[in-house]
């Protein structure tokens, strides 16, 4: 069961992809984001974006901070 990701920085599109699931440095720690979860905007922390697709394969993105919104099955984040 997949959802849609966008990773945009300064720069422009980082990353655009279909995954099962996506775990982000939020500000109170690390959380990982599923199909159908609930609308969510949060400030992110210097850490690692990892994103999993189908089978075992991942990507691993590392920031120095942004913000995330999750909302219908779709996930943007903005990275610094």
């Amino acid at each position: 069961m997949a959802f849609d990701i966008k990773v945009i920085s300064k720069n422009g599109l980082e990353f655009e992809s279909e995954v099962d699931s996506v775990t982000l440095p939020a500000k109170d720690g690390y959380i990982t984001v599923l199909k159908n979860h609930s609308s969510l905007i949060t400030s992110l922390n210097t850490g690692t974006i990892t994103a999993r697709f189908s089978g075992s394969n991942e990507k691993i993105i590392e920031i120095d901070g942004g913000f995330s919104e999750i909302k219908n099955n779709k996930l943007i984040v903005l990275i610094n």
